[in-house]
């Protein structure tokens, strides 16, 4: 790729060669000609210049490595600009990263202890200068060639005593999913032993190779840590000790006071675990404020009533790698290196897993004085308001129970819940709105305006897209005019609603949602009128897709409660649920070949996503035939319209990495098609076959956004730009049809 910077001399640095590039920044080795030495170059691209957010976080990064002078964090050279665009000059780093060590398997644990030993008193001299890092992994540990161990990448690390009061970050927890503390994920205030967390996942990783969660989204890993608790190291690596076993899992409890304290104390205690003397150096004593137990509650068990309305939904929104990912300070370029999943997620973020209620200020002792005039005003007009919505709502109910006849249209449950007449009974009750969302309808506006001046480009495509988003007001539904940039809201309940699918004849939607404390499949018009559940199991439904002739809704359910997932289909008007495949195996993200006959669906070990392949299911033989069979995660498989090809996600060579791939639709001649800076995911055909949709955050900090390219992979198009995810496409023609009448 041809780079402006290279065979250039800018500022007294001569630039040789591109090293790492990344969403947010590129990364070059240089010559510095006065000292006579190399460096790395961080420079920020042109297309960020303007971005506020961007060069908040170039400042920041400056400015916080600047404070920190220790032997073990990347230090900073210089700092400067050349034609608006910023640059970082550090330490160059020839040995890459841990993150590359991890490419051959699990390290030894001479080498594990050699490591920890270097970034452990780093990273607690951090924090005893009241920063976190936030997004500690082998990709931010870099090795110089004597093997010494580096902490960097402080681009997203956190100045506690100054509370990030820029705005730099405030508009999402920031880090990675996959090493992200449970408090993190939840948006909780934060303290060292969020990074001790870290230090955790990471000493698991480097001890068997992978990472104790996995799953086929961020999102998926963010409710792991949260929930489940970490697999054995044991089981992936018998040569480890029992010892060394509870040192890793103790770093890695839920709950941050049963952690170590410190990063040293967990170094030490490895070392004791493998019976090696204890020599770390405390450079400091970590002083940083620690949140209020009662912040930090454990996690209440889920009861199976359906909760209270939560206010606030997550979202997690992959966004672009720090500049060293995945080559890093001195790492192999992207081709060579294991591509990160540097991801953002709002501040809201598993915000179901929290309790609703908050935290309250005690009351004072002494009654203030008030004005009982004033008290009768605003009492009288607080009156009036709730008059006023109780009044909306008894119009908009009676209105729903009245059919076009007159008659009422919710009828007695039949005597005998066993006859033919009792499952129509349920179904019809199944088509009512609740009360909840006949409240949010009643205030929630229909449409919203366009997201973005209608581009040229997207007219002509033509159509709409469905796709679900987090907005202030939660995780809804969501489609878009492509022809004129119009949004409109399609759900408003209090769940989370998302991965939408759209029946064949373009006049219905499937989704998920957790509106009842489990996810379940539903259906409603693509208007969002006439809402059906169709499951209502207490287990995870997941990931609906349409039969061709609309006559099935095949799904993903978690049958045993064990993540292992197993395939079903339902009738779209909730009758007939038919198990399709169960095993042991996890079988999920399931969709239908053009013809009907078979099914694509992601399978191997539900808890290593590392195993995970692409097969295919005859739906009359009951044979299953493993398209993929390589050492790389391959999942979330579609046929193209005419069913020639299969469009799939695939590590490339690099776990936790996505990149968008495609292979004949009997598995041969697979091959990458797109692969950003970002993570991408969820890519779906249009109707004609000429264009992709998909999820990724390439252009824009913490947030993820709907991109379009071409069938050939070129022609990259950014579609949304307050944020989308997990499109599927529904044609102008569809579009254009009435959904007034039942499936």
């Amino acid at each position: 790729m041809t780079d402006e910077w290279i065979g250039k001399t800018i500022n007294g640095y001569e630039y040789l060669e591109v090293i790492g590039r990344g969403g947010m920044a590129t990364v070059y080795r240089a010559h510095q000609i006065s000292m006579n030495r190399i460096v790395a170059v961080k420079v920020l691209p042109k297309q960020y210049i303007h971005d506020d957010t961007y060069l908040q976080r170039f400042e920041q990064e400056v400015k916080i490595v600047s404070q920190l002078e220790h032997r073990n964090i990347v230090p900073v050279h210089d700092y400067g600009q050349h034609e608006g665009q910023p640059y970082i000059v550090m330490r160059y780093m020839p040995a890459g990263s841990v993150d590359d060590l991890l490419n051959h398997g699990p390290l030894e644990l001479e080498q594990i202890v050699n490591i920890l030993d270097q970034i452990a008193p780093a990273l607690d001299y951090a924090h005893s200068k009241r920063v976190l890092h936030r997004d500690l992994k082998p990709s931010n540990v870099l090795l110089d060639e004597a093997g010494g161990a580096y902490l960097t990448d402080f681009g997203i690390a956190r100045i506690l005593s100054e509370g990030m009061g820029k705005n730099i970050t405030t508009q999402g927890v920031v880090g990675t999913p996959s090493y992200m503390s449970p408090e993190q994920a939840q948006g909780l205030p934060l303290d060292n032993r969020s990074d001790i967390y870290a230090l955790g996942v990471m000493l698991f990783e480097m001890a068997t190779g992978r990472r104790p969660f996995e799953s086929d989204t961020p999102y998926g890993v963010a409710v792991m840590q949260v929930t489940s608790p970490p697999p054995s190291p044991r089981k992936y690596n018998p040569a480890l000790s029992f010892a060394a076993e509870e040192v890793i899992l103790k770093a890695l409890k839920k709950k941050r006071e049963e952690r170590y304290p410190h990063a040293v104390a967990l170094s030490e205690a490895l070392k004791r675990a493998l019976d090696k003397p204890v020599t770390s150096i405390h450079d400091t004593q970590p002083a940083l404020p620690r949140p209020q137990p009662r912040l930090a509650a454990p996690l209440q068990s889920v009861p199976p009533a359906p909760p209270a309305p939560r206010q606030n939904m997550f979202r997690f929104s992959p966004s672009p790698p720090s500049a060293k990912s995945p080559a890093g300070l001195g790492m192999r370029p992207r081709a060579a290196a294991r591509a990160p999943d540097y991801v953002s997620c709002s501040s809201s973020i598993l915000s179901l897993l929290k309790s609703n209620s908050k935290v309250r200020a005690a009351y004072p002792r002494h009654r203030p004085r008030t004005n009982p005039w004033l008290n009768a005003a605003v009492g009288g007009a607080i009156g009036c308001g709730v008059l006023m919505v109780l009044v909306i709502l008894v119009l908009i109910i009676l209105a729903n129970l009245l059919a076009a006849d007159g008659q009422p249209a919710i009828t007695p449950p039949p005597a005998d819940l066993s006859s033919p007449g009792a499952h129509s009974w349920a179904i019809q009750q199944s088509l009512l709105p609740t009360a909840i969302d006949l409240a949010a309808a009643a205030i929630a506006p229909v449409g919203a305006p366009p997201t973005r001046t209608p581009d040229p480009g997207l007219r002509q495509i033509g159509g709409s897209l469905v796709y679900f988003a987090e907005r202030d007001q939660g995780v809804h539904l969501y489609r878009l005019d492509l022809a004129t940039g119009v949004e409109t809201q399609l759900t408003f309940s209090s769940g989370v609603d998302s991965f939408p699918a759209i029946s064949p004849d373009g006049r219905f939607i499937a989704f998920q949602s957790d509106r009842d404390r489990t996810f379940d499949i539903y259906v409603m018009d693509t208007e969002g009128r006439n809402l059906r559940q169709l499951t209502r199991n207490q287990r995870a439904n997941r990931l609906p897709a349409w039969s061709p002739d609309g006559a099935w809704i095949a799904f993903a359910l978690d049958t045993r409660g064990d993540g292992t997932f197993d395939l079903y289909r339902v009738r779209p008007d909730g009758s007939d649920l038919q198990p399709l495949l169960t095993g042991a195996d996890r079988a999920s993200q399931p969709r239908y070949s053009p013809d009907g006959r078979s099914l694509v669906f992601t399978t191997g070990d539900p808890h290593d996503a590392s195993t995970w392949e692409i097969a295919r299911l005859d739906l009359a033989s009951g044979d299953v035939r493993q398209l993929t069979n390589n050492a790389v995660k391959d999942w979330s498989p579609s046929y193209s319209p005419d069913g020639s090809s299969i469009l799939y996600l695939t590590a490339d060579g690099a776990k936790g990495g996505a990149a968008i791939a495609r292979m004949n639709a009997d598995g041969r001649e697979a091959r990458v098609l797109f692969d950003g800076p970002g993570y991408e995911w969820g890519p779906a055909y249009s109707p004609d076959g000429q264009h992709i949709v998909f999820t990724a955050a390439v252009g824009e900090a913490n947030r993820e956004q709907l991109y379009l390219i071409r069938a050939d992979g070129s022609g990259l198009r950014q579609v949304t730009t307050s944020g989308g995810q997990g499109a599927v496409w529904l044609s102008a023609v569809a579009a254009a049809a009435s959904p007034t009448s039942q499936p």
